[in-house]
């Protein structure tokens, strides 16, 4: 198989942020924080144009899935799979798993395991198909987990990525490029040995003082297309490159998300602009695109 952009949707609300919910205070669990803020929620009704502007672009996506908001929005989970999408896991709750300032592990690896089983399985039940990949909450990840996820019987992760901006991994990512790789045992660089489940990074555009993150998400909505369709061309020519874009991107009303000096423009820029940035993307690959599974089963290095 040539080289694809392959295209992810990550199904998940604005209060699933690390700056809104936290696992640590059972006073802002979700359950807890949906029941005292009614109507709150804003991205469901966004997947359904997220379906339309995929298939203008005749695409199939893999749409990641927070399995408790998978399980309050079923019919739409339903609605994805049954138009040939593929369903992959977000994660049970959306709690970043590593501490966003130590990198310190939330959940040992045991509690882990069973949050994240408990979510493949609710997936897989719902939507009568199998799950085999993941993708980490906030993009939180680090080797043990990818350890776990294999034993669980995952097939691919998607969550690493290199750039000059941060580092959500506790590992050094040394020898981590754009390409898929099977990462060594215990940890997240690449390991001499082909394993059962590969890890597919996150692309950069590399401008050589700097490697600028380029997978889509918050810097598609901050810095427009160009920069995610720069880099996207650039991590092609060294294997398959990732993007993702989420159904809250093109939310059209306020969000009530309170000021956060560490992320001051984090839903600045969204709604009718930011689909624009998203078709332009697609338009751009609508040649050479797949989803995960496609590639995993075709020719996943």
């Amino acid at each position: 198989m040539s080289n694809k952009v392959i295209v992810s949707v990550d199904v998940e609300d604005w209060y699933h942020g690390p700056t809104v919910i936290s696992p640590r205070d059972e006073q802002t669990t979700i359950g807890h924080f949906l029941s005292t803020r009614q109507g709150i929620e804003r991205a469901a009704k966004y997947v359904d144009i997220c379906l339309e502007m995929l298939a203008a672009h005749d695409m199939k996506a893999t749409f990641f899935w927070v399995a408790e908001y998978a399980k309050r929005h079923e019919h739409l989970l339903r609605r994805v799979a049954e138009q040939g999408h593929e369903i992959g896991c977000h994660g049970l709750a959306h709690y970043s798993k590593l501490d966003c300032a130590t990198k310190a592990p939330v959940f040992g690896v045991g509690e882990f395991a069973a949050r994240t089983e408990m979510a493949k399985h609710m997936l897989e039940d719902m939507t009568g198909t199998e799950v085999i990949g993941y993708r980490a909450p906030n993009a939180y990840f680090s080797g043990k987990m990818f350890d776990a996820l294999e034993e669980l019987g995952f097939r691919y992760d998607s969550s690493v990525s290199v750039n000059s901006i941060y580092n959500k991994t506790d590992s050094a990512l040394k020898g981590v490029g754009t390409a898929p790789y099977y990462p060594a045992r215990g940890e997240l660089k690449p390991g001499d040995a082909k394993r059962r489940m590969l890890e597919f990074p996150w692309p950069y555009f590399d401008v050589g003082v700097a490697k600028l993150p380029s997978a889509g998400g918050p810097f598609l909505r901050t810095f427009g297309s160009a920069l995610t369709i720069a880099g996207l061309h650039q991590s092609l020519r060294r294997g398959h490159a990732v993007f993702y874009f989420h159904p809250i991107d093109i939310c059209k009303e306020d969000i009530p998300l309170p000021f956060s000096p560490s992320r001051p423009m984090m839903w600045l820029f969204k709604g009718d602009m930011v689909r624009r940035r998203i078709e332009r993307v697609l338009s751009e690959f609508r040649g050479v695109s797949a989803n995960f599974r496609e590639v995993v089963d075709a020719d996943p290095a």
